[in-house]
């Protein structure tokens, strides 16, 4: 269940890797419920329900396997800008799991909502879950892996992240 790849030089953190593999299935879950809600406050205002609002509620959980390598890179982020806290303590008598899986759940969900309106990852989503098997989901992955890119303006070179520079 261990996220396996390293993104990075320092991407040491094992403890906290564990964590995001955990709840991975759990975050990819809300990231595609927090898509079909910004999808709505976009698109339909009003929250009108037709058909294609229905098939889309229905087939929205099909869109998380597009999100699968988008998940992996955001932690991958979450580590690489704070891989300098893992020897932090804290005395308030929580586990470090307990602690990691809280603020990794807290940063994750205010992610998501910033990277839900992007149009790239909204709309391969969208299109992925109404459209399912018949179109081509690498072409839609890697539009959504260009969009996590740079939102947190890195860059990856063979599973490698590094700072974009200005």
């Amino acid at each position: 269940m261990l996220i396996e790849t390293d993104y990075f030089v320092d991407d040491k953190n094992y403890v906290l890797k564990t964590v995001q593999a955990f709840n991975k299935h759990q975050l990819i879950g809300e990231w595609t419920t927090q898509i079909l809600q910004a999808y709505n406050r976009q698109h339909n205002p009003m929250g009108l329900v037709d058909d294609f609002i229905l098939e889309l509620q229905e087939q929205i959980s099909v869109g998380a396997e597009l999100l699968d390598e988008a998940y992996d890179i955001v932690a991958a982020a979450y580590r690489f800008s704070h891989h300098d806290q893992i020897m932090q303590l804290d005395w308030n008598a929580r586990s470090e799991m307990e602690q990691y899986t809280s603020d990794w759940k807290v940063i994750f969900k205010s992610w998501i909502i910033q990277l839900s309106i992007i149009p790239e990852i909204q709309r391969a989503v969208i299109k992925y879950a109404t459209q399912g098997k018949s179109i081509n989901s690498q072409f839609l992955k890697t539009g959504i892996r260009r969009a996590v890119l740079r939102y947190f303006k890195l860059r990856m070179r063979s599973k490698r992240l590094y700072r974009m520079s200005a």
